[in-house]
């Protein structure tokens, strides 16, 4: 990674280099801060034009696609109405921000809503009928907004515009030495004065050599202006002593690019080239083509350039480029991640993840501005410390001790793994040397160093030791076993005790505990605060001193004493405090970047003099400059709008915060958006809110530019927003009052009608009280005359139980005497089927008995034999007696066939009989004297005699039969 340390540049740019000390960074001039904006960030066409900023900080910028503003976190696009780009935009002491385009002009406002809009002037101008063409620029001079274009000047003062026509076109305009020029092709250059609408010729175009002029600036003397050429001819002229001359040239040897804008920063002047980048050059008329300055700009044609006064706004021809000069903070290294830093003379060494980096302090020639870190070859892995002793360079690595020598690192001894050294102040060049597994006695004789073999007695990690206040006894701290006292014997051969002190000595845990050295004493930082170790008590007691100032609710994991301040490390967070004050304040903003990016317990803080320091992080070495990271004022913070969601419709609020503001009741989200826009957009910008009426204390510093509250109660709230930045800027508290209206049922009317309410319903009860009472007296009263009744009807009802019960025994009688006659009825149909069935084998059997004999007289008495059992067959007073048992187990059977259909006949009435009985059809058919055939005809006729499907012919019977005796309920 390069950075800026030139001599040169420091005064250019800074004015406050005093000359190198005994370090060589003392003042660090840092490379400024390059922000790069594409089409992703502001969703408009990549190519801008021009740009201005308004009195509240806000940035506009002349696109393609219309006006650009961006607040420092939010891009919007104004449109113009012919939708034309925007070439010219200027802001006036009024504030008021004048765009023109091609045929429109006009202002951009902001209005009560927070909403920016355009408002053309072309109708009130009396314009809207001219052909304007494009609009390229746009000056505010002596109270008069003036455009230029190819063909006109027009001056806009008050309600009225004049048109000041060229003699050919009017190429360039400009305002320099409260002068306003503007150069007419082939003509020369002018001066116009807008109270006597009147151009003057300043230069003929012959003295500048027909070149284009692309810039007025000021100049180094009293009325001197710096005319700045396409071709990149510099020319130093006096308007009023009509003296012109050329000054330099950019442009050498046949380069033929071209300068298409310029500003004056500072002392020296910037050219926005057409495929260089930006050339600058300094007062003395230095031309400096490659400035590191801006070696990473995204792209190298610049169509304009805007300046605030400390940093540049690049407008390029594929999107815009933020140029930070103002950072305090400057990233000098990125290759690894830093664990120790040593400045040496004109040397600076980083040990790291990949290895020992170095670099050169010093300049080595007149146009050499940066220096470059260069690795430490055939050296790879972690490098944990590198420390300067007895003039020799010495190196904490992984794979063991080592002494740099000549840019090359050789190893000491044999054994690997090695924390750092540590001086033994008993002992002249002698020093412990800090292994993964214990301690080693490292010694210089001459100009040879010598590991000498393992001490014994203790072998635990030692990356974190220090000299206790006994002799040969050194305090070692483990991240996760607590403490250890370890006394070594006077020739450091052996250790012959050791203390391990864990929770059970005063500290709430042995897990991450350091210790180190503070003012004259030994202290220990541990996740519960800082304490010291009371030898009498053999215990940790807190360290009041420290705990006064730091926070013991985090982990203090490094303390540091500098030549003004105390740094410390607390929670991943690093910070500072001046411990020579009364109540010391903590300063953590303008490394809060760095949080989340430290070694963890190997964190490297390097103080400088005059309020500056190196840090190192896993990212990298990064530059602070404290001094100016103070600013002695805070900017604004701005509410940018305040919206409500009501369903799907989105309603902003009056920005008024002068007056309180009522919410609509359907309020569903209230949503505040807010930003710095005087704050560096190239920095994280953070922000801090409450509510008043809801929120106890302020929230969490968050990067998110808005807050929402969701269906907030009735009641009177102050919203309250702050920022901050990551470079210590502080912005102050805006507070926006509002109302959340009760609904209708909460309101003071709601609440005397509840009263009123509440008074009827007591009146209400007390009737209803009264009442219940009365009905409960009648209510007695009735309960004993039904008492009365009730004991009659228990009589009653005990002489019905005894009357049931012999309806019952009797019913059961009839039932049992159904049931035997129903048998009886069975029995009988079976015998006479049986009788019939017998009665008809046996005549049919004597009938051919009879074919068979001979004679005349047998064949004559057998047929009286046949005669005699004809007249005694199965009558019809066999089936009255049927009839008479089926009536009395299915009572009026018949009765309701008949009802049914009066015309069925005896024999159809005894079928449905059988079919009841469920007989098949030959059962049947002996019983009435017809075939089978002749059953299912019959059956078919009584079918249709009483609409029955043969399906439901049974069921239709038995539903008509009743039971003989009637059940009693």
């Amino acid at each position: 990674m390069k950075f800026l340390i030139h001599l040169f540049l420091a005064l250019i740019f800074f004015n406050d280099y005093s000359g190198y000390s005994q370090n060589k960074l003392d003042d660090f001039s840092n490379l400024p801060r390059i922000t790069h904006y594409s089409k992703k960030d502001f969703q408009a066409d990549v190519q801008f034009w021009t740009m201005t900023q308004d009195n509240e900080g806000i940035s506009y910028f002349g696109n393609n696609d219309g006006v650009l503003i961006f607040d420092g976190e939010r891009w919007e696009k104004i449109t113009l109405p012919n939708n034309s780009s925007v070439r010219s935009l200027t802001t006036t002491k009024e504030g008021l921000v004048y765009a023109g385009g091609f045929n429109e002009l006009g202002i951009i406002t902001k209005d009560s809503l927070g909403k920016y809009r355009y408002k053309s002037l072309l109708e009130k101008l009396e314009l809207d009928e001219e052909k304007l063409e494009n609009l390229w620029q746009v000056h505010e001079f002596k109270d008069h907004i003036i455009y230029r274009s190819f063909g006109q000047l027009i001056t806009i003062s008050g309600n009225s515009a004049t048109q000041i026509s060229s003699n050919l076109s009017f190429t360039f305009s400009g305002v320099a030495n409260n002068t306003f020029f503007v150069q007419d092709a082939n003509h020369g250059i002018f001066s116009f004065d807008p109270d006597s609408m009147r151009l003057s010729l300043v230069f003929d175009q012959k003295l500048i050599d027909n070149s284009e002029i692309i810039g007025f600036l000021p100049g180094e003397q009293a009325g001197e202006v710096i005319l700045v050429a396409k071709n990149g001819n510099l020319y130093k002229s006096n308007p009023e002593k009509r003296e012109i001359e050329l000054w330099r040239k950019v442009f050498e040897n046949g380069n033929t690019d071209q300068v298409i804008s310029s500003r004056k920063f500072g002392e020296n002047y910037l050219l926005g080239t057409l495929s260089s980048g930006i050339i600058m050059v300094t007062s003395g008329g230095e031309v400096v083509p490659e400035s590191p300055l801006f070696s990473e700009l995204s792209n190298s044609s610049v169509l304009n350039l805007f300046s605030n006064g400390q940093n540049v706004w690049a407008l390029l021809n594929n999107g815009l480029d933020f140029v930070e000069f103002t950072s305090p903070v400057s990233h000098l290294f990125s290759e690894a991640s830093i664990y120790d830093i040593l400045l040496d003379g004109e040397q600076i060494y980083l040990a790291t993840n990949k290895g020992v980096y170095y670099s050169n302090l010093s300049l080595s020639g007149e146009n050499n501005y940066k220096f470059t870190f260069t690795k430490i070859p055939n050296f790879e892995g972690q490098a944990w410390s590198v420390q300067k002793e007895k003039g020799s360079v010495i190196i904490g690595h992984d794979k063991g001790l080592f002494e740099l020598d000549s840019g090359l690192a050789h190893k000491i001894g044999d054994v690997d793994g090695f924390w750092k050294i540590l001086p033994i102040p008993e002992k002249d060049n002698a020093y412990l040397a800090c292994n993964y597994s214990g301690l080693y006695l490292l010694t210089r004789s001459g100009n040879e160093w010598n590991l000498g073999g393992k001490i014994s007695g203790f072998d635990e990690s030692t990356r974190d030791i220090l000299k206790a206040e006994e002799k040969s006894t050194y305090w070692v701290c483990h991240g996760y076993k607590g403490v250890y006292k370890v006394k070594f014997t006077e020739d450091y051969s052996r250790v012959y005790a050791v203390d391990h002190f864990t929770d059970q000595n005063g500290l709430s845990s042995p897990f991450n505990v350091n210790v180190t050295k503070w003012k004259d004493d030994i202290v220990f930082t541990t996740n519960t605060g800082v304490y010291e170790f009371q030898k009498k008590a053999n215990r940790f007691e807190p360290y009041k001193p420290l705990n006064s100032i730091l926070d013991t609710a985090y982990n203090t994991r490094k303390l540091l004493m500098g030549e003004k301040r105390a740094w410390f490390v607390q929670d991943d967070e690093i910070g500072y405090f001046n411990p020579d004050e009364d109540q010391p304040k903590i300063y953590k903003n303008l490394f809060l970047n760095l949080k989340g990016n430290l070694n963890r317990g190997m964190e490297s803080i390097y103080p400088l003099p005059d309020e500056k320091v190196l840090i190192g992080a896993t990212t990298g070495l990064y530059w602070f400059n404290i001094a100016s990271a103070l600013p002695n004022y805070k900017v604004p913070t701005k509410l940018n709008s305040i919206s409500i969601v009501e369903g799907e419709n989105r309603i902003f609020l009056p920005l008024n915060t002068a007056e309180e503001i009522q919410l609509p009741i359907e309020s569903d989200i209230v949503r505040f958006e807010f930003s710095a826009p005087e704050m560096s957009p190239a920095s994280t910008v953070q922000y801090q809110y409450i509510l008043e009426g809801i929120d106890k204390k302020w929230s969490a510093w968050e990067d998110t530019p808005f807050k929402e509250y969701t269906h907030l109660r009735p009641g009177d709230y102050i919203f309250k927003v702050r920022s901050r930045d990551l470079s210590g800027m502080e912005g102050d508290i805006i507070s926006y009052k509002f109302n959340v209206p009760r609904v209708w049922y909460q309101t003071t009317l709601a609440i005397l009608v509840y009263i009123l309410g509440f008074i009827a319903l007591c009146f209400l009860l007390v009737f209803l009280i009264r009442r219940k009472i009365h009905q409960e007296r009648l209510k007695a009263k009735l309960a004993s005359e039904k008492t009365q009744k009730l004991l009659q009807l228990e009589i009653e009802q005990l002489k019905l139980k005894q009357e049931k019960e012999n309806i019952r025994k009797d019913k059961q009688l009839l039932e049992e005497d159904n049931i035997r006659k129903s048998k009886e009825l069975a029995n009988y149909t079976m015998m006479l089927v049986q009788k019939k069935d017998i009665f008809s084998e046996t005549y049919q059997s004597l009938q051919e008995f009879r074919k068979s004999l001979k004679t005349q007289m047998a064949r004559k008495n057998l047929q009286d034999i046949l005669h005699k059992l004809h007249q005694h067959r199965i009558g019809e007073e066999y089936m009255n007696v049927f009839d008479v048992h089926f009536e009395k187990v299915h009572k009026d059977f018949f009765k309701r066939l008949k009802e049914i259909d009066p015309k069925l006949t005896k024999r159809e009435l005894r079928l449905c009989a059988f079919v009841k009985m469920n007989l098949t059809n030959k059962e049947i058919a002996p019983l009435l004297n017809i075939s089978v055939r002749g059953v299912e005809t019959a059956r078919y006729r009584i079918r249709k005699k009483l609409d029955v499907q043969e399906t439901n012919f049974l069921e239709f019977l038995e539903k008509l039969s009743e039971p003989a005796v009637e059940t009693v309920k």
